[in-house]
């Protein structure tokens, strides 16, 4: 019903595609959306387009996509400042501690510099995502996510750290395989009065997440 009354049918078709495979192979999921005489041809093509898309995170990489995705979100920050949260940032949003960081306020970064910090903090990020699923993995959760999802999730993990996102509402739904109350926890994971910034951020990678 969704489908057939979405003007935008690539996004509900992402979804529900994402809750057939929580329960169905893809060869099942595939059977199931052609014998189903309540869509139409052209509902029926835009589920089974969709089924590729999903595939097992270990199998995934952060795409060029994902990392201006992630650059676009942080901004280029010359001149180092205190977060207020006891951290002090700079560059394409790397943070230290104040305490222990060799940058002080007023310290002014090079692109140079800031790129070869991104690079490193991003695939501490991708890194850190892709371990987390290799531990459910282990433990029998095989979920499958698309280029996007994952993506998405790279980008919560740089902003706001992969062991603060592994405690989220967004990561337990995602581990129960519902994408569906996933991707509604995602626009309100992390947001803090100190940073209003934040929800537009949230939306952005909300949409990200429901798009294939």
């Amino acid at each position: 019903d969704q489908l057939k009354k979405s003007v935008n049918k690539k996004i509900i078709a992402t979804i529900i595609v994402g809750s057939l495979l929580s329960i169905l192979n893809p060869t099942q999921a595939m059977n199931y959306i052609e014998n189903n005489s309540d869509l139409s041809s052209k509902d029926k093509i835009e589920l089974v387009n969709v089924i590729p898309t999903y595939k097992y995170p270990k199998n995934l990489k952060l795409s060029q996509k994902g990392w201006d995705f992630i650059r676009d979100n942080e901004k280029f920050i010359e001149v180092a400042r205190k977060l207020g949260d006891g951290m002090i940032t700079v560059g394409y949003g790397h943070a230290e501690p104040i305490k222990t960081s060799k940058y002080k306020v007023g310290y002014k970064m090079s692109k140079t510099e800031a790129h070869r910090l991104f690079l490193e903090d991003v695939n501490i990020a991708a890194h850190g995502v892709k371990r987390m699923f290799k531990e459910w993995e282990k433990i029998g959760i095989k979920i499958k996510i698309t280029q996007n999802q994952y993506d998405a999730i790279v980008d919560l993990a740089y902003n706001m750290g992969i062991s603060n996102l592994r405690q989220t509402k967004f990561v337990q739904a995602l581990k129960k395989y519902d994408l569906q109350k996933a991707a509604n926890l995602l626009r309100n994971t992390g947001l803090e009065e100190d940073f209003p910034g934040l929800e537009e951020r949230r939306k952005k990678e909300f949409i990200k997440f429901i798009t294939n």
